[in-house]
């Protein structure tokens, strides 16, 4: 068995098929107590492209509350806090 040295690059091919292809699209729970908390929290003063990845977040149940602001990608200002 060859070693592989700690910062080696796996030998699985790159750009490959998936192993199985999702059936339907993913849905979740839209009565539980988390799911009412997240959609009810507003996106504001944020660019376009924040509000792009929040609500994608938001839609695949991804979001997480933030405790202190965090950088904008676009503007490189403090402003996201939703």
């Amino acid at each position: 068995m060859p070693k592989h040295s700690i910062g080696s690059t796996s030998t699985k091919p790159k750009n490959r098929a998936p192993k199985h292809q999702n059936s339907f699209a993913f849905v979740h729970n839209k009565n539980s107590k988390k799911t009412k908390q997240i959609y009810s929290k507003p996106i504001l003063g944020v660019c376009p492209k924040c509000k792009e990845k929040l609500s994608w977040r938001k839609k695949y149940r991804k979001y997480k509350q933030l405790t202190q602001p965090k950088n904008c990608v676009q503007c490189k200002r403090r402003t996201i806090v939703s």
